[in-house]
């Protein structure tokens, strides 16, 4: 029983948007108070607005929250202004944002075609969300630096051409002026952007660091360190990862939805295989380490498996496995655990 609820509470805490990326959903609450048509509706709609905060303050947040968007988001005309962003920049993540208000395209191989106004009207509509969504990460991300690009402004069309950007929206994801990643159209690119922050930058929503409950290596020497310094009988996993891997983003919220979990029984690190040569020798030559993401498993400084591959689902269930297999007790069932208790006993009782 104990392993099932640990299931669904792992399943639900890597949904959750505070551990996908800096985005997390504001609440409707203020608009509800403002707008219910009866006192009896608005004192029900106000109770929802945070602890002592009344409408009017709530405007005033919000009004101060719209400042701090204006001063992170710097938008750009050209390159010179592109190179003199990311050159302030310095080792910080640089998220670039090219958009427009006027164009929002799915980034599929054919684009739908709109004969009708208000078909266009509901095409743009997931654009203006990014929007927000992209405002709403700039001021909760005070660690990386978010530039912006308006595909509609003719000064900025030659800055667009030499990125070699094709579809709007596309969001570019840069560290020490390489290109790391990009997500090219709509589709997913809310998701993707939260994770992308999330797996270059290191920051989740409410000031939670990655790198809190997931150790970066950076070196072999930190790599044995790691593996050999956990307590006796403790599952340490290593995430091999590359800095310009997909799936390796994808599921980082899982990874660090397992460590915060698995916190005092289970150790989690990460380690890029192209971050130095001596990293790629180690990880590709000595473990033979051929597809990323791959995760290792060791005990008490040996090894005790391994898992390919960027599915969440089996990263769980093989991170479980290992635990019960070895005989050790898994975390209490969190908070987060819920009444599908039972639908998804039998869902994972193949586990």
């Amino acid at each position: 029983e104990q392993f099932i609820m640990l299931a669904i509470t792992g399943s639900l805490a890597v949904a959750s948007p505070a551990l996908r990326g800096c985005g997390r959903k504001q609440p409707r609450a203020l608009r509800a108070c403002r707008r219910a048509p009866r006192p009896m509706h608005r004192r029900q709609a106000c109770a929802a607005l945070p602890n002592d905060e009344n409408p009017e303050q709530a405007v005033q947040r919000r009004l101060r929250e719209s400042e701090e968007v204006a001063e992170r988001v710097k938008f750009l005309q050209d390159r010179v202004e592109l190179d003199a962003a990311l050159e302030r920049a310095g080792d910080s993540l640089v998220v670039l944002e090219v958009a427009s208000e006027e164009i929002c395209q799915t980034g599929w191989d054919e684009e739908p075609e709109l004969q009708w106004d208000e078909d266009k009207r509901a095409a743009l509509e997931p654009c203006l969300r990014l929007k927000h969504t992209f405002a709403r990460i700039a001021r909760d991300c005070s660690d990386a630096v978010f530039l912006a690009i308006s595909a509609d402004d003719p000064k900025s069309k030659e800055l667009v051409e030499e990125l070699q950007v094709k579809t709007i929206p596309t969001v570019q994801f840069i560290k020490n002026k390489q290109l790391l990643w990009e997500h090219k159209g709509i589709n997913k690119l809310e998701q993707n952007l939260s994770e992308g922050v999330l797996y270059y930058g290191d920051q989740a929503a409410e000031n939670l660091k990655a790198s809190s409950f997931v150790k970066d290596l950076h070196s072999p020497e930190e790599f044995q360190e790691f593996v050999k310094s956990q307590d006796k009988d403790v599952l340490t996993v290593v995430d091999v990862c590359a800095s310009m891997c997909e799936p390796c983003v994808h599921i980082f919220p899982a990874v660090l939805a397992l460590a915060r979990n698995f916190e005092k029984h289970a150790a989690f690190a990460r380690v890029q295989l192209d971050e130095t040569p001596e990293l790629e020798a180690l990880l590709a030559g000595s473990l033979g380490i051929r597809d990323v993401p791959t995760f290792l498993f060791y005990r008490n400084g040996a090894a005790v498996g391994r898992h390919v591959g960027g599915s969440r689902a089996d990263l769980i269930g093989n991170i479980l496995q290992q635990q019960v297999g070895a005989g050790h007790p898994l975390p209490p069932p969190g908070p987060k655990a819920t009444k599908a208790a039972p639908a998804a006993a039998r869902k994972f009782s193949n586990w």
